[in-house]
């Protein structure tokens, strides 16, 4: 077992405070206790009629409803697209149709296609519901008019309507906590000891406004793209209250020009209100907290900012609960040495006790939750990554060896650890003392080898995704509901046409990020985001939206759909008991499902309850699993690998090179076909745990359209994720413009640089690729004044060029293999796709476009460097290995644009020189060109073909898996030629060193 390296760290002492509180006792839950002194008040109910379901075609759904029985406060259109002629019409009609699909890529039909025909329907608030309560619902078309029942639907059954045409169903009744132009996000909540609901959140600015949705084509090309460097920051963190049916004004934590990584609320017992959050400033993200001070008569007086986390770092993703002695207790990430760990601390009086860290060497965690419960009890889960990611509890509570914090440790314990991928924990205690946990489980081998030639060695990121719940009993044991929840079983089709074809739209979804509560009478809730749709979505990208179950003995309701919560799958609600008996749910949305013209975050309040007395779940024994020993010794393996590279110095020319593996082709759920691509954090968890990346690039195409949020997501998530020494992400995105032009991915190591919209094609003018003739060249303009590079892939596909343009100084190296796809070295290559003499055809290569293979390019005079990256959904099976000085983001940029790059499919160390120079050099000789080769593989190699201009002239026959030595080219030719190393292992596993420019000038 590894050693757990326990490190403490002093900060502003309040011991005596915390000491003093450990003679206090505490029998109930706060939590339920502060919900039960909110005032009193009855939230309306929410039904949703809609319409459309089985829809081919877009068809008009206008009429009317009517309620017997109940008051109708409220009327929402869902769905409604005004530009259509949706609209509502008083007193209860509406005028509305179906769509096609509802917001796919401007001037992109076959996109749209793939989209099914999007429903309709309209909202009703309820209030005053009687049990014989009736809605009357008359369509203006064929449909006849229904009479449904309001009892059955307000428990929870969706009631069908015109053979399932459409449907009646109850959904939260969400009201909105922030509205306006700013971008508003990751909201956390927590009660006040006078039953005040307290909400922090993020707020961005969007400085643009014609990003807000997608960024438009220009129209002409600028004279210079000064307006597209933006590096001012624009987050603020605010906090309001909730009291007596009444939002109070918005409270400033922070300043308004800060970059924020997620922020936690919490109250102590005197009333005093505690935020933290993670901020980055002087180039790296530490914890902050502020007290808000009770103040009698008037508003909370803002405490002075205390500055959590020193040294070290980055200190990311706080949480932070009222424990249960009435204290405030915070947990965040941390990276301790070698790899992300834990701090705790505790706040009480406006002053912040000692402060604990953890690590284990060899282990990352991630996603902490914390939770406190009846008796002095308190819970903080995380997920760790070892080998995979398994889930485990730490609890404190009386009896126990305290710390330096005030907390007494007693135990962690194991919740879940098998192969599967099981992480980011939530957790709540119920009354009775019983912790509940809540984890998402996803397949074995996540992230591990994955693609187009390599489809059954691993699982994509966000392939099947399921969603677990499990108990610690107040005896201590591990249990779980016999209750079962969904399970993904098979991988998403490749579109959503498709599983509606063959009826595989429901196994293909996934469950996901799951939150458990405890609703205002003890019940157990949980909720997830749920996508819809499959690979490919709307130009915001893929639909998520959070629904609720409540569990009642042996059964999870059927689920509820949260009200706007639609947006990123990454969105975490908090949940919190309502006072009269119900759950209470912060969340954010973005609109792009339930007001697709809107796209805009804005933080809503959903209240949600069922009929009924509680029912004691029934639970039986959990297994938390084991690991298959093959496996861990398979990862043991791969690490070894990994430390074999890092630990390796190529010498040349009086300097020494570091071997950095990355990729910068990595999408994400923000690029509108990455539905199976998870979310940004996966992206970081991948590249840090399943791959060890030395550095990663986001992939997703114009960050997200485009638009302006998505891009500051990506930009401040690649500082959040920044490890001096370790780690270093650089600021890349995708730009997609389809063959001849080519689809092209960019580099930059300076934040603060906006994706570039394309250049519209002139009237009347013969535009191929959709734009117009001189968009490269455009691109390559604003890249040479913002100081970026870039890469065409999967140049021989539809996404590809013929090589029309090319920018030494910007476009120095190519994409010469893709994951998900193939190998665009030439036609008849390895994992080409094609076999020239057999006239096998070409697989998986959208579309086939011969001019665009590499060796046509380095034909033409183009000196292009090599690198492999994955694209969607494929993973671990394509590096982009950078041979640079230091691990900073200057060196890296600069080692690429030298060439000093090589691609492989897997951890293979590669070193090809010429005298002095290194591969991508350009160099002079009178001597016949020497190559000096040296081969570490993963397994034994097959062979090493050296190529001059693309022919292999010779093929070295190595002896197990390691070679060095040196080639002399015997028949070498007057001029300038390339050279290039290509290796080959017996398990099919292959690297491609970039090229050396030789310009050979024989003795006269």
């Amino acid at each position: 077992m590894k050693r757990r390296i326990v490190l403490v760290f002093a900060a502003v002492s309040a011991m005596a405070a915390i000491a003093a509180l450990a003679t206090q006792k505490r029998q109930g839950l706060l939590l339920l206790e502060w919900a039960h002194k909110a005032p009193a008040e009855t939230p309306p109910v929410a039904v949703l009629v809609e319409m459309g379901l089985m829809d081919l075609k877009a068809t008009d759904w206008s009429g009317r409803a009517t309620v017997a029985g109940a008051t109708v406060v409220k009327r929402e259109g869902y769905r409604f697209r005004t530009k259509a002629g949706d609209s509502l019409n008083e007193p209860d009609g509406w005028q509305a149709s179906s769509h096609r699909g509802l917001r796919a890529p401007a001037k992109n039909p076959a996109v749209s296609k793939m989209e099914p025909i999007a429903t309709v329907g309209v909202l009703l608030h309820l209030i005053g519901v009687k049990d014989d309560a009736a809605l009357t619902i008359e369509p203006k078309g064929e449909q006849p008019k229904q009479v449904v029942p309001l009892k059955g639907v307000l428990a929870g059954k969706a009631q069908p309507l015109w053979g399932g045409a459409g449907t009646v169903r109850l959904v939260t009744t969400a009201t909105p906590v922030t509205t306006g132009k700013t971008e508003d996000d990751f909201p956390a909540a927590a009660y006040g000891p006078d039953g005040t609901l307290w909400v922090a959140y993020v707020s961005y600015t969007v400085r643009d406004d014609s990003r807000r949705i997608e960024a438009p084509q220009l129209k002409k090309q600028p004279e210079d793209f000064k307006a597209l460097y933006t590096p001012e920051f624009a987050d603020q963190v605010f906090v309001k209250s909730y009291r007596g049916g009444k939002w109070g004004e918005p409270i400033a934590v922070t300043g308004a020009n800060e970059s924020i990584a997620r922020c936690a609320v919490a109250v102590e017992e005197n009333g005093d209100v505690w935020v933290a959050y993670s901020a980055f400033r002087k180039g790296k993200h530490d914890i902050y907290a502020r007290s808000l001070r009770r103040n009698a008569g008037g508003a909370p007086q803002r405490g002075q900012e205390l500055s959590v986390s020193s040294g070290g770092g980055p200190h990311l993703a706080p949480v932070i609960c009222t424990g249960p002695k009435g204290e405030v207790v915070l947990t965040f990430q941390s990276w301790l040495g070698q790899s992300f760990g834990t701090h705790q601390t505790v706040f009480r009086d406006g002053r912040m006790g000692s402060q604990v860290g953890a690590a284990v060497e060899g282990t990352n965690y991630w996603c902490a939750a914390i939770t406190a419960g009846p008796d002095g009890r308190l819970a903080i889960a995380e997920d760790l990554y070892r080998s995979d990611s398994d889930v485990s509890v730490s609890m404190y509570g009386p009896g126990g060896v305290s710390v330096a914090t005030g907390l007494k440790f007693l135990k962690t314990r194991e919740v879940a650890a098998s192969d599967r991928f099981e992480a980011r924990p939530s957790v709540a205690y119920d009354a009775k003392g019983r912790l509940w946990i809540a984890y998402e489980e996803g397949p074995e081998l996540w992230g591990k080898d994955y693609g187009s030639l390599a489809p059954n060695r691993g699982s994509p990121l966000y392939s099947a995704r399921s969603v677990r719940v499990v108990c610690i009993d107040a005896d201590g044991k591990l249990k779980r509901p016999t209750a079962e929840l969904p399970t993904s079983t098979v991988e998403p089709p490749a579109m959503a046409g498709d599983a509606l074809k063959t009826n595989q739209f429901e196994k293909a979804s996934r469950w996901a990020y799951p939150k458990i509560g405890i609703d205002g009478k003890g019940r157990v809730w949980l909720t997830y985001r749920r996508n819809f749709g499959s690979r490919y979505s709307s130009h915001p990208g893929a639909y998520w939206i959070t629904f609720a179950r409540r569990l009642d003995g042996d059964r999870w309701s059927d689920e509820i759909e949260v009200h706007h919560s639609d947006g990123l799958l990454d969105s975490r609600p908090a949940l919190l008991p309502h006072q009269n008996g119900g759950l209470l749910i912060v969340h954010n949305t973005d609109g792009r499902y339930t007001t697709p013209e809107v796209i805009n975050n804005d933080v809503y309040m959903s209240y949600v309850n069922l009929p009924g007395e509680p029912i004691e779940p029934k639970l039986v024994p959990h297994d938390p699993g084991k690991k298959d020993p093959k496996l861990v010794q398979k990862a043991k393996d791969e690490a070894e690998a990994v430390k074999r590279v890092r630990s390796y110095r190529a010498k040349a020319g009086g300097k020494e090179y570091l071997l950095l593996r990355g990729e910068f082709h990595r999408h994400t759920e923000m690029s509108w076909d990455g539905s199976p691509d998870g979310s940004l954090e996966d992206m970081f968890r991948y590249a840090i745990d399943a791959a060890a990346l030395d550095w990663i690039g986001n992939g997703d195409h114009d960050n997200g359209a485009g638009r302006e949020y998505p891009w500051w997501l990506t930009q401040k998530f690649t500082d959040a994720y920044h490890v001096p020494g370790a780690f270093t992400p650089m600021f890349t995105y995708e730009r997609s413009v389809a063959y001849p032009h080519g689809h092209r991915n960019c580099m930059f190591a300076k934040r603060g640089v906006r994706t570039l919209p394309r250049l519209a094609a002139v009237p009347m003018q013969k535009s191929p690729g959709g734009v117009h003739a001189d968009d490269t060249k455009m691109l390559y303009r604003y890249l040479r004044e913002l100081d970026g590079i870039c890469a065409s892939h999967t140049s021989a596909t539809g996404m590809g060029t013929d090589w029309r343009d090319n920018d030494p100084l910007v476009e120095p190296i190519v994409e010469i293999y893709q994951g998900d796809r193939m190998s665009y070295e030439m036609e008849d290559a390895p994992r080409a796709g094609y076999e020239a003499k057999s006239g096998k055809q070409p697989i998986n290569v959208a579309g086939w476009f011969p001019k665009g293979f590499i060796n046509h390019a380095l034909g033409k005079g183009y000196k292009l460097g090599f690198q492999a990256s994955s694209d969607h959904w494929s993973t671990h099976i394509s590096f982009f290995v950078i041979l640079s000085e230091k691990r900073d983001r200057a060196s890296l940029l600069e080692a690429v644009k030298k060439r000093h790059c090589y691609g492989a499919t897997d951890n293979i160390i590669l070193d090809v020189r010429s005298g002095p120079h290194v591969m991508g050099d350009e160099l002079q000789t009178r001597d016949a060109p020497k190559l000096e080769v040296a081969v570490i593989g993963t397994g034994k190699l097959a062979k090493i073909d050296v190529l001059r201009d693309s022919t292999v002239v010779q093929t070295i026959k190595p002896q197990g898996r390691e070679y060095r030595g040196a080639w002399t080219d015997p028949n070498p030719v007057v001029g300038m030629h390339y050279y290039y190393v290509r290796v080959l292992q017996e398990d099919g596993e292959i690297a491609w060193a970039s090229p050396l420019w030789i310009d050979y000038r024989r003795e006269k």
